[in-house]
């Protein structure tokens, strides 16, 4: 009951947007008055097919904000777990002498050359400082 009055009030609250863009068409000029026209009619279908009437149900039920606390309590948790988590090295990375994540603040020594790196050059002096920025980020 108390879901239709706010309906009905929307609608009507619609229906005299439309007016007053029909009214206001000449001062704001025909683009201006087409849109408050246009909100006026979303207003209108909105009250129309029960979307406000299904909005309002939600807002005022108490138990569609305990949904909502939930969600956002399991939001906060699955955020907490993510802070937690701790990235784990690879074995394979130490075995084969390869430094694991560097510490919080260190700074990159820059890509170490190796006898297999320094073969790959092309010659090309652009070329060589793409290769180098390329294999500092690890791709390679």
């Amino acid at each position: 009951m108390f879901t239709d009055a706010i309906e009905i009030a929307v609608a009507a609250l619609g229906l005299g947007l439309v007016v007053l863009s029909v009214r206001q068409a000449r001062a704001k000029g025909w683009a201006a008055s087409l849109q408050m026209a246009a909100g006026g009619f979303l207003l209108m279908g909105a009250s129309a097919i029960g979307i406000v009437g299904f909005v309002v149900g939600l807002v005022l039920s108490p138990m569609a904000w305990v949904g909502v606390g939930m969600l956002a309590a399991a939001g906060l948790l699955f955020a907490a777990g993510q802070k937690l988590e701790v990235p784990k090295a690879s074995a394979t990375a130490d075995a084969v002498g390869e430094a694991g994540p560097a510490p919080k603040g260190a700074v990159d020594a820059g890509p170490r050359r190796g006898r297999k790196q320094q073969q790959s050059s092309t010659g090309d002096p652009e070329l060589d400082d793409i290769e180098a920025i390329l294999r500092r980020h690890g791709i390679q």
